[in-house]
């Protein structure tokens, strides 16, 4: 533990520009067999030494480790959250199958040969210039990104990452508790550069426009997720830290300090459009990545009596009914059989029921793992928010094929990273569970109060007028259900209401999810597998890169896929 914080406070003052540069050069070695000596014109150089572009590459590299890349060609750490938790469909039909392993070589490779290099790169040059700013944004941005990159995979490398200039070409694995440990010092420390003075402030902070009060609420609220994802392994730590930062009040509490990454509109090369409306309304059909779970839409239309309110801002549905459905476009739909462990799900196995009189949702089961049928017509797609899609105004267009790149917004949506909603969600499971500062039943109706206010205002310029916008008093009236349900649960069922509005919450940012089933065990009426009963243990963490494990001798890929992270000391049935 001495050594990794050593490094972590050190590393700066050791590494000079132009041994960077030249790790920059040799960096693949660490993680892959490309060794490619030419000069890559997506990578700055110190050369280039303009240290506000530096800033701004790492800005949108951790956007699109969030989102993915355009193209459909990779997901981020969104979308690998949002699966397993039946958020987004996953194709199965057990976990072992659930992903490969290379699908995650992007993710690592942008991780540590772009977002690392970028920032061990930018520090030494901002320091030079006395710009703190920058380093303390680096710091940040540093920090949520191997956080997340823990929460995937746990023990990662870290303290030896990036130093090939050093002979480092194989870094050790640290464990998952030492960089989580770390990163909370690096945040502090983050949170101190914040405070100095500096010569200039970013140019083209891409997040926050250089306003350090709110980097300084976001380096909080990740201190705030690291205490609550560690909260079983170390309560006082965990009750301390998130009670000082509850009363010091500098924390990401109302949506306007949200931080998220901003998408254009542009379909051209560079395509600046969100990388989920690519997938959705590219002209060649929806994505085969891009089917939503029928659990997840079931539980946002049918939970309480009316719908909840944001369902029309995250789905669009272009059919109204499945009368020219039959079992090529869905298999599932003339079985007289359903499934003995589908019983107590009966409703949900093929069509999600319109119980409010809300139908036409059309998405898929966990795990459901044939091929892609020809139902692009039929498909629910992804809205306006957060994507810069469609808003949902019974209008039942098939809106895929060559004018869809126009719909909606345009693509002009949002990667939502940090949100007020679940930080308040976090803060209610925490006082919950841990007795910490504030009423979990407030904390509860602040955060769905905040996630609705947000998405209805997000896509206000498409709803208002429709007669189908989230009101006041729609948002209200719903918000009085889950309240009274809440009021009306134990304990076991205030942390389930509690974990499904992190579910919806977190739409398009599935690691929040992610992160607090395994945490929690809620919601714990997931539907089941949709092939075989039992599909093997859950994906408690995943599968190593392929290249990660292939070329780096101190990394040996998992047996399988269900290695708990340091923080998940749940037992092996805990999740299904």
């Amino acid at each position: 533990m001495k050594n990794i914080k050593n490094i972590m406070k050190n590393r700066f003052k050791f590494i000079g520009v132009a041994f960077v540069a030249l790790s920059m050069l040799l960096i693949n070695g660490c993680e892959t067999t490309n060794l490619d000596v030419q000069p890559n014109p997506n990578f700055l150089s110190p050369e280039s030494a303009d240290i506000d572009f530096f800033l701004n590459s790492i800005q949108l590299k951790v956007a699109n480790l969030h989102s993915g890349t355009e193209g459909r060609a990779e997901n981020g750490w969104a979308q690998f959250g949002m699966e397993p938790v039946r958020i987004q469909h996953g194709f199965g039909p057990t976990y072992r199958d659930f992903y490969d392993p290379g699908d995650f070589d992007q993710i690592w490779d942008d991780m540590y040969s772009e977002v690392l290099i970028d920032i061990r790169t930018m520090t030494p040059l901002a320091e030079e210039a006395e710009l703190f700013t920058h380093i303390a944004i680096g710091q940040v941005l540093e920090a949520y990104a191997m956080m997340n990159m823990v929460d995937l995979f746990g023990d990662v490398p870290y303290s030896e990452a990036a130093r090939g200039v050093e002979g480092i070409f194989n870094p050790i694995v640290d464990s998952g508790a030492d960089i989580y440990a770390a990163l909370d010092a690096l945040l502090v420390t983050a949170i101190g550069n914040f405070a100095k003075s500096e010569l200039t402030l970013p140019t083209n902070d891409l997040f926050y426009g250089g306003d350090e009060i709110q980097w300084v609420r976001a380096a909080n609220t990740l201190r705030i997720r690291l205490a609550v994802q560690s909260r079983l392994v170390n309560a006082a730590q965990s009750t301390a830290t998130i009670n000082t930062i509850v009363g010091g009040g500098q924390f990401i509490a109302t949506s306007a300090d949200d931080l998220q990454f901003q998408w254009g509109t542009s379909n051209a090369a560079p395509d600046s459009r969100h990388p989920y409306f690519d997938a959705n309304y590219d002209g060649q059909g929806p994505s085969s990545d891009f089917y939503t779970c029928n659990y997840f839409m079931d539980l946002m239309a049918n939970q309480y009596g009316a719908i909840d309110p944001r369902i029309r801002y995250y789905f669009y549905r272009q059919q109204s009914n499945f009368d020219g459905a039959d079992n090529i476009t869905k298999e599932c739909i003339n079985e007289n059989t359903i499934p003995s462990w589908w019983n107590d799900f009966a409703n949900v196995y093929c069509i999600v029921p319109a119980t409010n009189g809300y139908g036409g949702l059309w998405g898929r089961n966990h795990m459901d793992d044939d091929g892609i049928p020809p139902d692009d017509a039929f498909r629910t797609l992804h809205g306006v928010y957060p994507i810069g899609g469609p808003f949902d105004a019974d209008d039942y267009r098939n809106v895929s094929g060559s004018t869809a790149v126009s719909e909606g917004l345009a693509g002009a949506g949002i990667s939502p990273m940090l949100l007020a909603a679940n930080t308040h969600l976090m803060l209610a499971e925490s006082a919950l569970t841990l007795g910490t500062v504030g009423d979990p039943r407030t904390y509860l109706e602040t955060g769905v109060r905040e996630s609705m206010n947000k998405v209805a205002a997000f896509g206000a310029g498409l709803a208002t007028g429709s007669g189908f916008e989230a009101t006041p008093a729609l948002i209200d009236a719903h918000i009085a259900e889950i309240l009274a349900a809440y009021d009306a649960a134990d304990n076991t069922g205030k942390l389930r209401i509690i974990a499904e509005q992190v579910f919806i919450a977190s739409w398009c940012d599935g690691m929040s999810a992610y992160n607090t089933y395994r945490r929690t065990g809620q919601p714990d009426n997931l539907t089941p597998a949709f092939v075989v009963e039992n599909p093997g243990t859950f994906m408690r963490s995943m599968w190593y890169p392929q290249t990660a494990s292939d070329n780096n001798t101190n990394i040996s890929q998992k047996a399988a896929p269900d290695t708990p992270i340091f923080w998940d000391t749940n037992p092996p049935d805990f999740t299904r």
